[in-house]
Protein backbone atom coordinates (compact mmCIF):
# COMPACT_ATOMS: atom_id res chain seq x y z
CA UNK A 1 0.00 0.00 0.00
CA UNK A 2 1.77 3.49 -0.63
CA UNK A 3 -0.18 5.39 1.12
CA UNK A 4 1.88 4.71 3.90
CA UNK A 5 5.11 6.26 1.89
CA UNK A 6 7.01 9.07 3.49
CA UNK A 7 5.53 8.92 6.60
CA UNK A 8 6.82 7.49 10.13
CA UNK A 9 6.01 6.75 13.39
CA UNK A 10 8.09 9.08 14.84
CA UNK A 11 5.75 11.72 13.27
CA UNK A 12 3.36 10.54 15.74
CA UNK A 13 5.20 10.07 18.50
CA UNK A 14 4.05 13.07 20.69
CA UNK A 15 0.43 11.69 20.14
CA UNK A 16 1.77 8.12 20.68
CA UNK A 17 3.32 8.86 23.71
CA UNK A 18 0.83 11.92 25.19
CA UNK A 19 -2.49 10.50 24.02
CA UNK A 20 -2.56 6.81 23.25
CA UNK A 21 -0.59 5.33 25.42
CA UNK A 22 -2.27 6.93 28.17
CA UNK A 23 -5.25 6.03 27.48
CA UNK A 24 -4.22 2.55 27.09
CA UNK A 25 -2.49 2.69 30.87
CA UNK A 26 -5.27 5.06 32.28
CA UNK A 27 -8.09 1.91 31.01
CA UNK A 28 -5.53 -0.72 32.39
CA UNK A 29 -5.58 0.52 35.75
CA UNK A 30 -9.41 1.17 35.53
CA UNK A 31 -10.33 -2.22 34.82
CA UNK A 32 -7.28 -3.91 36.46
CA UNK A 33 -5.93 -5.28 33.56
CA UNK A 34 -2.17 -5.92 32.84
CA UNK A 35 -0.93 -2.46 30.58
CA UNK A 36 0.71 -5.66 28.18
CA UNK A 37 -2.85 -7.36 27.88
CA UNK A 38 -4.90 -3.73 27.00
CA UNK A 39 -1.44 -2.90 24.44
CA UNK A 40 -2.17 -6.76 22.97
CA UNK A 41 -5.87 -6.24 22.02
CA UNK A 42 -5.34 -2.71 20.83
CA UNK A 43 -2.40 -4.07 18.64
CA UNK A 44 -4.46 -7.05 17.08
CA UNK A 45 -7.19 -4.91 16.42
CA UNK A 46 -5.49 -2.45 14.57
CA UNK A 47 -3.15 -4.80 12.55
CA UNK A 48 -6.60 -6.44 11.59
CA UNK A 49 -8.13 -3.27 10.61
CA UNK A 50 -4.87 -2.80 8.64
CA UNK A 51 -4.63 -6.00 7.05
CA UNK A 52 -8.40 -5.84 6.16
CA UNK A 53 -7.52 -2.83 4.42
CA UNK A 54 -5.05 -4.20 2.07
CA UNK A 55 -1.44 -4.37 4.43
CA UNK A 56 0.05 -7.34 4.26
CA UNK A 57 1.57 -9.67 6.84
CA UNK A 58 5.00 -8.97 5.54
CA UNK A 59 4.59 -5.64 5.44
CA UNK A 60 3.39 -5.59 8.91
CA UNK A 61 5.93 -7.46 10.30
CA UNK A 62 8.92 -4.67 8.73
CA UNK A 63 7.04 -2.09 9.97
CA UNK A 64 7.11 -3.81 13.21
CA UNK A 65 10.52 -4.02 13.01
CA UNK A 66 11.42 -0.77 11.56
CA UNK A 67 9.38 1.39 13.88
CA UNK A 68 11.73 2.59 16.41
CA UNK A 69 9.53 4.98 19.31
CA UNK A 70 11.78 6.09 21.92
CA UNK A 71 10.26 3.40 24.50
CA UNK A 72 12.13 4.57 27.62
CA UNK A 73 9.93 7.89 27.40
CA UNK A 74 6.56 5.43 27.67
CA UNK A 75 4.09 6.61 30.21
CA UNK A 76 4.77 4.18 33.61
CA UNK A 77 2.77 1.05 33.58
CA UNK A 78 3.79 0.46 30.01
CA UNK A 79 7.66 -0.50 30.71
Amino acid sequence: MSIYSGHSVQDHEQFLMEDLLPSIVGYAGRTETPAEVVVMAAFLSLATILQAKGLSRETLMKAIDAAQLHYHDAPAGVH
